[in-house]
């Protein structure tokens, strides 16, 4: 249930950004790719690992409108808490000895 909510509030975002006259053509194509990938219920971590790859170069250039760069450093980091929290408490007992 959770994960829908998730998809839907991304979702909307997105809906969002591509009617704001104030992005550039180039953002608007990736999210619109972005946004028809959900919509036809793609698989969500992988939608949204793509966009991040596709906005990243213009992030590292500088080149994001205001409203893009926030919404890359949201999804940048959706789903990195959780993998590497699993990461971390695996690697517990080799850091610090079995308890």
């Amino acid at each position: 249930m959770k994960k829908t909510k998730e998809i839907e509030t991304i979702l909307s975002e997105i809906y969002d950004l591509i009617l704001d006259t104030k992005i550039k053509e180039e953002e608007r194509t990736i999210l619109l790719t972005a946004k028809n990938s959900l919509e036809k219920k793609h698989y969500f971590p992988k939608v949204m690992q793509d966009l991040e790859c596709q906005l990243r170069p213009l992030a590292i250039k500088g080149e994001l409108t205001p409203t893009i760069a926030a919404f890359y450093m949201k999804i940048s980091t959706l789903g990195k808490f959780e993998k590497e929290l699993g990461r971390g408490l695996a690697s517990m007992p080799i850091t610090f000895g079995h308890f």
